[in-house]
């Protein structure tokens, strides 16, 4: 999952239309250390004003997400798996 979340990261920084969550370093209690975090979801949000709708806009681009309203958020934010298979992933990218 850790290396799902650095191409993703990568790709992201690379844009102004889109961003994703901000991770923080947390305390593992296995590895006693600080890491970043490497949920399953990934938060995007479209940065522009006309992007009322983020899944809608990834989705024209074949890129299937669950609306930010699903999860009480606003539809400027997209929630994408990151836990499909790795074909599904490579297809993302």
């Amino acid at each position: 999952m850790k290396d799902r979340w650095d191409r993703l990261t990568s790709i992201f920084s690379k844009s102004t239309r889109f961003s994703i969550q901000k991770r923080h370093p947390l305390h593992c209690n296995f590895y006693n250390e600080s890491r970043l975090p490497s949920p399953a979801y990934a938060w995007v949000k479209c940065e522009r004003e006309e992007d009322d709708d983020c899944g809608a806009v990834l989705e024209a681009s074949k890129i299937v997400g669950r609306s930010g309203s699903s999860f009480s958020a606003k539809n400027r934010y997209t929630g994408l798996s990151l836990i499909k298979s790795q074909d599904d992933f490579e297809m993302l990218m």
